[in-house]
């Protein structure tokens, strides 16, 4: 049987709830069209890629909010739910990988599902864990016709 330490077991389970914490804080920011509030959950140097439908790549915590904010403009209303999450601790960074379903409701009225997954690298800050780059990969789109991805 290996040795653990406690403390250092104790801090990994630490840093795993913060990271799910900065994650749902995502979800709850862009449903709640809070585009500000997007700075407590990325670093100021970060990097998405939502695909070249929605975006394509983007550098800094301003591009990022502002691609974020053009993208929810073209809803009514979202939901971000995130399903499971597999997170690689080193050290002072991370990696992880998790599965997400937003459902949109379009200005006109349609609705659309998008089944995605964040493949996330994250560091800790001062003001604790962000996120540092984030793409977004599609595994399965209903009702979003002619919008260009990276597929899985």
């Amino acid at each position: 049987m290996d040795d653990v330490d406690p403390a250092a077991a104790l801090a990994g389970l630490r840093d795993r709830a913060a990271i799910a914490d900065v994650l749902a804080a995502f979800c709850e920011r862009v449903d709640e069209y809070d585009i500000a509030g997007l700075d407590t959950v990325f670093t100021a140097d970060c990097a998405t890629d939502y695909g070249p439908g929605r975006g394509g790549p983007v550098s800094g915590l301003a591009a990022v909010q502002a691609r974020i904010g053009r993208g929810q403009a073209e809803f009514r209303r979202t939901h971000h739910q995130l399903g499971q999450s597999r997170v690689r601790l080193d050290g002072d960074t991370a990696e992880a990988a998790t599965y997400v379903t937003a459902t949109h409701e379009h200005r006109d009225g349609a609705r659309s599902r998008v089944h995605l997954r964040y493949l996330d690298r994250l560091r800790r800050t001062p003001a604790g864990w962000r996120i540092a780059a984030r793409t977004v990969a599609a595994t399965v789109v209903e009702g979003m016709p002619g919008t260009a991805w990276v597929w899985v």
